[in-house]
Formats: C-alpha cells, structure tokens, sequence
C-alpha cells in the first residue's frame, strides 16, 4: 500500500499511546503500550460500576437518527455519521465518557462533504464494491484497501465503521449484493477478516454485518427466513464465523429479517450461544437501525445478548420493563460492559485530535490498483483484448456516460468525482469524439434523477439510447474508421429494493440487444473487434448475447476511479487477475432459489412474509456442480492475458488424525506459461464422503494468489485446510464433524475442476471439531423439514 499511508498508521500508533498518557481520568494504565482486550473490559467493569442505571440505559439506547441533536456528550462532531453511542458526563465525579461516532461505509466511510458554515471539503475514497473486491481473491490487497479506508475514517474523527457486509449472495435479485462479498462462505470469511484487519489496525472499529441471513430486502423488516439449522450453520453463519476467528472485529450488527419465527435479534441462541458461546465473540453486538420490535420489546434484544439498540430512544422502555421485573439489571450491566470495553479504545474516548486530511491521492491511486486488478474478463475471443495504446476505439451505451461508482443507500460515498468509462478511455485511447458528444447530448435530455434515500444522496439513472437514425448513422462511420468498439452496459440497485428478473435489469433491455447487434453487425463486417463492459452492482444475464461480441469485461463498480481501472484492464496496462466470486447462471430460472424469491405473501398484504431457504446447504455453484446444471460462467472463473499451468499438486502435511486441532497442508506450482507477466488465484475444492451427511459434489476450502509472475516464472503456493473449515454441522448430535472416508482435493483454477487432477486422503474415524448449542436455530415447531429444503440429493 501507499508509504503515506503506513507512515500515517505508525503515527497513529504513537498518537494513541501519547493519548493514553494524557487523557488521564480516563487511562490510569502505566503501561499503555500493553493495553489488550482483557485491560479494557476490566476498565469497563470498573466504570459500569460507578455508573448509575440512568447512565447505563443511555449507553443501551441510541440517541436518534441523523443528527447529534440529543446524543450525549458528543466532541468534535462529524456531520454526516449514520448514528452514536451516547456518551456519559458527570464531572463532579470524573467521569467524562465521550459518544461515539458510527459510519457508514462499505465502499468507504459515508461523511457529508460539505459543512454548514465550513468553505473546505471533506470528501472521502468511493472504493470498488464489495463483490468487485472479493473478485481479487486477495487478502493482501483487500486489507491494503482496509487500512487506507480506516485511515479515512480516523482522519475524519469516526470511531466505528459500520462495515464490511458479510450477507451471502443467495440470489443473483438481491438488490443490496453490491455490498456482499460472495455466494460461499469461506471466501466471504476470509476477504471479511482482511478487511476488518486492515481497517482496525488505525485503532478504529469495524462492524460485520448483517448477522444473519439478511439476503433479500423486500418487506426486510418483516421477512422472515425459514431453513434448516445446518442450512445457517454452514452457509450462512459460517463468514461471520471465519472473520470473528481471524479478527475480532470490534461489533457486530444484527440484521432486520426473522429467523424460523424470530427477529435475530431477539434469539439469545444466535446472539449469544453461538457468537459469545461458541465463537467467543467479545466485542459489542448492535442492532440495524429500527431493527425488530423495537417499538414495542427492546427489552427482548437485550434480554437475547444484544447490547446497543440504534438509533433507540428507548431507553424509557427499558427502565419500565426493568421496573416490570422482565429485564434484570444485571443484563444491563453486561451490555454496559462490553459497549465500554470497546468505547475506551477508540480516538473519541482517547480524545485523538481530527486532522481531516487523508491522503486522498494515494488512495485513489490504490483504488485504481484495486479496480483493475479485481476485474474480472469473462470473454476475449482470438485475443480481442488487450487493445492497443494506438487503437482507435468507438464508445458506445449511455453507461459511458452514466457510469455507477457503486450502489446506492447506504454503502454510497460522497467522493470528490468519479472518472466515468467515457472519460477513462479518452485518457488512454483515441476515442471517436462525435460517439462521445452524442451519449453526452443524450443523457442530458434524458437522465432521471432519484432522491437519495437512508441519508444517501440522490443518483441518475438514464435509459439506453435507441437505435436512431442519427446512432444508425454514427455505428457505419464508426466501423469503417475506429479500429475497435466498446459497448458499456450498467445497472443501479442498492439498499431497501431487490432487483427484477425482467428486461432492463436481469435481463438486457431490448434498446441495449439492439445496440449489440448493430455494433456487432457494422464492426464484424470490417473485421474488427467488440468488446462489452459491465458497470454493474451484481449478477446479469449473458447467456443471450455473449456470443455476438469477442470480449466481455466485468468491471462491477470500482468506485470513483471505475473509468481509469476499466481503461487499464482493456490496454493490457493491467493483466486481469479478477475471477469469480459468484456464479453467472444460464438463466435465472435456473437459480436454486428462482421459486421462493423473495418470499411468499401469507398474509395478503401484498408483501411476502415467510422465504423458505428451499435450497438448503446447495446455494450456488454447490447447486450447479452437484446437479450438473449448465452455467454461463462458472464461480471461480476468470480469463488472464496470459496462461498459467499447475503442476505437483501434494499434500505437504496432514495432522488431521490428531483431531479437531489438526489441518491439512497442500501444496501446487503455478507457473506462467504465456509471454505476459500476471497473477493468478488458485482455489481449492474437496469432495468428501458421505456417511451420516449428504453434501455438495464440491465445497471451495482454501485459496491463495500468486505474486506478479514473469513469462515462464513458477511459485509455489500454500493451502492450509484446518479441521475446522473441512467439517459439515451434524445436527442430530450438534456437532461440527469431519466424516470418515477418502477425500478428493483438487487445485483448481476454478470451480470448474474437470480438468484438475485431485490429491486424495484419507481420515480413518469421526472427528468432532466442537460440540454446538443443542437445539440452537432450530425450525418452528410443527414445521416439516422436507417441505422446507426442496433441494435435495
């Protein structure tokens, strides 16, 4: 990453131990440099007990929603935080316990940029989305962009970003996927922890979210997701699992959606049993702002393990229920507890000066990297791409123009600018001008603006221009005198809304099918080559024209430098690296989950109420691979400018008879067998037997990317498989369990593992990886799990 900004992370670090020094009534440590977690919940037990029930409530309580009209002693407020913990002031007594500031952001920390009164800016980095991230298969390159993004969030005076989303990507529709990782948990897992790492390390929090199964938003605050235990353990949970063992990070926020029956954050299995219990979670769990029955049974979060309810303004609530005799003291006291063990670590509670100023130049220079080398090519037909500096290229689609830097709501950012597809071709190619000002003509007369909504600023959307006599006319003189085209497609969605299957979302619209063809048409004639970008927030169909272009770059959203990233994958400047992180169906009907999403209406109000997870543990390429159902691409999939070989897949070491702390160590050569230097991430997929448990032809357990290799360069790559991530969720003994069999490993550079050769072992008896809460997350009572999980082997 930047050396600014590790310089700025290594100041941090003596500012915070000179603030440890300094604060005083607040640090009475005489060695602050040994603080851990254990010092500052024994910090926070010592303070709860000074102060009164009152004080401890408003710590519970949120303060409200938009501004720090009401929040408790706030210093050095930041405009534009989604919302606080409410400090504590009793000076006559020493206590002096700032609020907290809460931000959005998962694609970068969401403060307003402009202030009342205030002539100067304060625009944050709009990162790459979080599937776009995910598709680097990088955890160094993800916790790179982590700790700039939490240098931001330090700068600007935030204490807790309320990011990353780790919701899994059930269903292609869900509008909010932009911000999730991927459709498998472990890789969800994995890329979380690294983002959570990097941001923390500035001594600032992070929040995973939204636990758990928040993966729709139609009717989110009522719906409620009905599965099999084993189905949440092992799909859903499972990330949020993996980035609390490898991160703890400082809170987790539950999500809006019931579980079989129940507001998550109403069940003391979920919030308690597995993620304080089993997991050992010791940060502070929030909910989603307005989540459950609040209005009416705070007191039940509460009771279930839940600690701050946001934005809240319930504390009334409370101390009556209390008074009722249905909440005891004592819960709050423990909720009090870990709130403080995590307030007396952050810049507010240090009293750390705000310096506004991040290196917004080296961050968008790394935004650029992160861009460009997550992208993923799905299509470059007799080496279409890359393209020539000299080429001479025609631009066409009003996404050129309209180009999305990310989704919209809440995982928005106020950037400074955004480098559009239009602007970032002009940069690098000969571009055909009179293309150009016709979609900047178009869009103007065109464009439709939306208002903002969850604080967010508003967005433009604009319809594809249709094929006119003047486009009719700009496509001939374009084919015989450009020596490429490039079409730009893209699609809006974001937070409160689910996507449509239809035309115009899912599915091509007929004016962009009618700009492909005649692109096609004119360019094929001459010979010359098409090439189709996609600006988009998640998953669109393919499969209906993909074969009439020669190149297909999936670009997601890469944030306010998408323009420059998409220009340096199509110059070659940068070799893709991008694959996969979801699956790209053949249709959507074809999805596991086509028939239940978003749910089903049961009470007649015209919105669904009850989504059964009828797929179970068989979500994505998990469904594809075990029913042999044909996709367009597979998860995992991603085309470089070069070619990699592997070669001597072995296993290096297997400790795994040892038990549940035992692992598997894999090995395999990577080399680069073509004339161009590139990375490359390798994945590994396990088929293992069945004998209490039926599973999925294939599961994706470790992963790893080489560094930059040079034509004919070779590394060797490391896997390491605990016993932990192998085992499957045995509910009739609630246990995590590693089966007794011969096992298939296969070094696969995708999901796709045909090709590949396996490794084999062999485990000789049951392991038990752990015992779980008996009857946790189990279905409602009465209800049949066969008419739940349809999906079956």
């Amino acid at each position: 990453m930047p050396i600014t900004t590790k310089l700025k992370a290594v100041s941090l670090g003596v500012s915070l131990a000179l603030a440890g020094l300094l604060v005083g009534c607040n640090q009475n440590d005489s060695d602050p440099l040994v603080k851990d977690d254990a010092y500052y919940r024994g910090q926070a037990e010592a303070m709860v007990a000074r102060l009164t029930l009152s004080e401890k409530l408003d710590l519970l309580s949120g303060p409200g929603y938009g501004s720090a009209n009401g929040a408790i002693n706030v210093k050095q407020d930041v405009p534009g935080v989604a919302g606080y913990i409410n400090g504590v002031l009793r000076s006559a007594d020493g206590i002096d316990i700032p609020a907290l500031k809460l931000a959005d952001g998962p694609a970068g920390v969401r403060i307003n940029a402009n202030r009342d009164g205030d002539s100067a800016s304060y625009y944050a980095t709009a990162w790459p989305i979080g599937s776009l991230l995910a598709s680097s298969w990088d955890v160094k390159l993800v916790k790179a962009v982590g700790e700039a993004m939490g240098d931001e969030v330090r700068q600007y005076g935030v204490d807790i970003l309320l990011a990353p989303g780790m919701n899994i990507q059930r269903n292609p529709l869900n509008g909010r996927n932009f911000e999730y990782y991927s459709e498998d948990p472990l890789l969800t897992g994995k890329i979380g922890a690294a983002m959570v790492n990097g941001v923390e390390s500035n001594g600032v929090g992070t929040t995973i979210k939204h636990y758990f199964g928040n993966n729709s938003e139609t009717n989110r605050n009522q719906i409620n997701d009905i599965g099999e235990p084993r189905t949440f353990r092992e799909i859903y949970l499972r990330g949020f699992q993996i980035a609390v063992d490898e991160a703890q990070p400082w809170a987790v926020m539950t999500s809006y959606n019931k579980v079989n029956g129940t507001y998550v954050n109403e069940r003391k299995d979920a919030v308690t049993d597995l993620l304080r219990g089993e997991w050992k979670f010791d940060g502070l769990v929030m909910s989603d702002w307005f989540a459950g029955d609040v209005a009416n049974n705070a007191y039940k979060q509460v009771l279930a393990g839940q600690d701050l309810i946001e934005p809240g303004n319930v504390k009334e609530q409370l101390q009556q229920f209390i008074e009722q005799g249905q909440l005891d003291e004592a819960k709050v006291n423990e909720a009090a507890i870990h709130i403080l063990t995590q307030v007396m670590k952050s810049p507010s509670y240090n009293l750390l000066a705000i310096s506004n100023s991040p290196d917004l130049t080296a961050h968008a220079k790394l935004a650029r990297q992160a861009g460009a080398e997550s992208m993923v090519l799905l299509r470059n037909e007799a080496a279409a791409l890359p393209l020539s500096a000299s080429s001479t290229l025609a631009s066409f689609g009003i996404n050129q123009i309209n180009t999305y830097k990310g989704g919209t709501g809440s995982g928005d950012v106020n950037a400074a600018s955004t480098t559009t597809i239009a602007q970032g071709l002009a940069a690098r190619f000969p571009v055909n001008e009179a293309l150009q000002s016709y979609y900047r003509d178009f869009y103007e007369n065109n464009k439709v603006y939306h208002e903002g909504q969850f604080g967010a600023k508003g967005y433009y959307t604009c319809a594809e221009a249709p094929i006119s006599g003047d486009l009719e006319a700009l496509i001939a003189s374009a084919a015989t005198t450009q020596q490429a085209a490039v079409i730009s497609i893209g699609r809006q969605a974001g937070e409160g809304a689910d996507r449509s299957s239809d035309k115009g979302d899912y599915l091509l619209g007929d004016d962009e099918l009618a700009l492909i063809d005649a692109v096609s048409s004119a360019f094929h004639a001459q010979g010359k080559k098409v090439v189709v970008v996609l600006n988009v927030n998640g998953v669109i169909d393919t499969a209906q024209w993909r074969d009439k272009v020669d190149g297909i770059l999936l670009a997601y959203m890469a944030g306010q430098e998408t323009g420059h990233a998409v220009a340096d994958v199509l110059s070659g400047a940068v070799n893709p690296s991008g694959k996969l992180a979801q699956s790209f169906p053949q249709s959507y009907a074809s999805v596991p989950s086509a028939g239940t999403f978003p749910g089903e209406d049961t009470d007649g109000d015209g919105e669904p109420d009850d989504l059964y997870y009828n797929e179970g543990i068989y979500v994505g390429y998990r469904y594809y691979s075990t029913f042999e159902q044909a996709v367009s691409y597979p998860f995992g999939f991603g085309l470089s400018y070069t070619s990699f070989s592997y070669t001597s897949p072995a296993i290096a070491s297997n400790t795994l008879e040892g038990g549940s702390a035992g692992n598997l160590v894999l090995t395999a050569t990577i080399t680069n067998t073509g004339a161009v230097a590139g990375k490359e991430a390798a994945q590994v997929y396990v088929t293992a037997p069945e004998v209490k448990l039926k599973k999925p032809l294939i599961e994706l357990k470790a992963f790893a990317k080489t560094a930059q290799l040079a034509p004919g360069a070779s590394e060797q790559l490391s896997f390491t498989i605990p016993a932990s991530i192998l085992a499957s969720f045995d509910e009739a003994s609630n246990q995590w369990i590693v089966e007794p069999g011969r096992y298939s490993a296969y070094i696969s550079p995708s999901s796709d593992v045909s090709s590949s050769t396996p490794v084999s072992f062999t485990v000789s008896k049951e392991i038990v990886v752990s015992n779980t809460t008996p009857g946790a997350l189990a279905l409602p009572a009465g209800v049949d799990p066969t008419s739940v999980t349809t999906v079956t082997r």
